[in-house]
């Protein structure tokens, strides 16, 4: 009677847990745009940021890419970050998510933005692309960066611009160990001899071997201004994985089946167990 009970009790323990997944999963506001959903496999991950430079003043957000659909306008000089472009009929259009102006709830909405009226802004990849020749795999220790009480991170080496720290508790923590998480690390030295290493990532964030903790590390290559974007093939990233619906889905099979189990496995070892003497 005690593991029946006990089954029960589990049985709703794993539906709450099921519940609150979704809960949970149902506040990650994801916007929805149908042209994105059929399209899904066809665009390619960019997440750069660029500069609005319309010759009309104002960029255009359209519904899908070529729509006349208007259900946004960004003017020219606002900053906004494209995660996604896609190729329609030989035009390169990028994923405009931003929230709902003056929305209550905070939901966001989805649209499309012809590339063409924006300029680049210089970032890491930017970095990358203007230094190639000197950035190379670096072959040493970086123990270094571990043994300080502040990590500092660099948008690109010369930037002058932090993007985040860590902290004494992050360097000790064996789950932030990088050390455990790459082989290979970019590695950069400026004019001064200073060495720098960076996160092997699409969106790099460097750090300098040679002055870890430095806040002041002088902007030797500031960012200059925001120019134009060539689409190329060296970031291609598919969105890939699965959607957050199926994966709840996936999540809430998977309980069912658990849950079955166990109970099955419980309601067996019950019947087994002998009664209790009159």
């Amino acid at each position: 009677m005690v593991k029946r009970c006990f089954a029960a009790v589990l049985l709703v323990a794993v539906f709450t847990l099921a519940l609150s997944f979704t809960a949970i999963a149902d506040g990650i506001v994801e916007p929805r745009n149908d042209f994105f959903e059929r399209h899904i496999n066809d665009v390619v991950y960019l997440r750069r940021e660029f500069y609005a430079n319309s010759r009309n003043g104002i960029v255009s957000v359209v519904s899908s890419p070529g729509s006349n659909r208007e259900i946004a306008t960004i003017e020219n000089g606002e900053i906004y970050q494209i995660n996604y472009t896609y190729n329609h009929n030989g035009r390169i259009w990028g994923v405009y998510d931003a929230e709902i102006p003056g929305d209550p709830y905070r939901e966001w909405q989805r649209g499309w933005v012809p590339m063409d009226e924006f300029l680049v802004v210089y970032d890491a990849i930017s970095f990358d692309e203007d230094f190639h020749d000197e950035i190379h795999i670096y072959d040493g220790s970086i123990d270094a960066l571990f043994e300080v009480q502040e990590l500092v991170f660099w948008k690109w080496p010369g930037s002058g611009i932090v993007v985040g720290s860590w902290d004494e508790s992050m360097l000790t923590n064996p789950e932030m160990d990088f050390r455990t998480w790459w082989d290979e690390y970019p590695s950069f030295e400026d004019g001064e001899g200073r060495q720098w290493i960076a996160f092997p990532s699409m969106i790099k964030q460097w750090m300098c071997l040679s002055e870890p903790s430095n806040r002041d590390i002088p902007a030797f290559n500031p960012a200059p201004e925001p120019g134009l974007w060539q689409p190329g093939d060296e970031h291609l990233e598919p969105p890939g994985g699965l959607s957050l619906p199926v994966l709840i889905i996936i999540f809430v099979a998977v309980m069912f089946v658990i849950t079955a189990v166990l109970i099955r496995v419980f309601w067996k070892k019950n019947k087994a167990e002998p009664s209790d003497p009159a």
